[in-house]
């Protein structure tokens, strides 16, 4: 009877030991949260307007902003017993990684990688969720996945400008535009 007592206690134990383990694994590797700033096209009208170029270029940060303004409005998307608590994306030409921070049944902590794939489409930004993966597992779709995200980069611009074009560059994107030069004017006033 003490043996078989010893041997459940040390099974246990084991199991203590290894949801420890697993819950250490994929805590987050860094503090992230769902804050964004709105980008300031004013300043990138100015130079625009110096530069006579229709053109603007989004760096990776401000896409940033973008990304996790938009994310905020997908967290229906996501199951129940998962909550998101912080959110980074990076992005590389049209392949986008997110470093994805949340909790699942808001009592253990971990840390994801969402790997989306962009497009451009007219003046909007479609970032296609392709995997999840926690560390190196990756998780099933079925498990987590994510709509489309969109980023319409129309409700960021003034009424003036509208996107013609938009090259992918390694760390943000040019936005080439159709306008109305003697209207940029009066966009600088405002």
């Amino acid at each position: 009877m003490k043996v078989l007592l010893r041997m459940i206690v040390t099974l246990l134990l084991l199991a203590v030991i290894a949801c420890g383990l697993i819950i250490w694994y994929i805590s987050p590797d860094q503090k992230l949260d769902l804050s964004y700033q709105d980008i300031d096209v004013k300043a990138k009208a100015v130079e625009m307007l110096k530069t006579r170029k229709p053109e603007i270029t989004l760096n990776g940060s401000e896409l940033n902003e973008l990304a996790k303004k938009e994310l905020v409005k997908h967290l229906g998307d996501i199951p129940q017993q998962i909550t998101v608590t912080g959110a980074e994306f990076h992005f590389s030409g049209r392949e986008v990684t997110a470093d994805i921070n949340g909790k699942y049944d808001n009592l253990i902590p971990f840390g994801a990688e969402l790997k989306f794939h962009m497009e451009a489409s007219g003046s909007n930004l479609d970032l296609q969720h392709e995997s999840t993966s926690v560390k190196s597992v990756r998780i099933p779709a079925s498990w987590l996945h994510l709509g489309t995200i969109t980023v319409h980069l129309k409700d960021h611009l003034p009424d003036m400008l509208t996107v013609d074009h938009i090259e992918f560059l390694q760390d943000g994107a040019k936005l080439t535009f159709k306008l109305d030069w003697l209207s940029l004017p009066s966009l600088l006033l405002k």
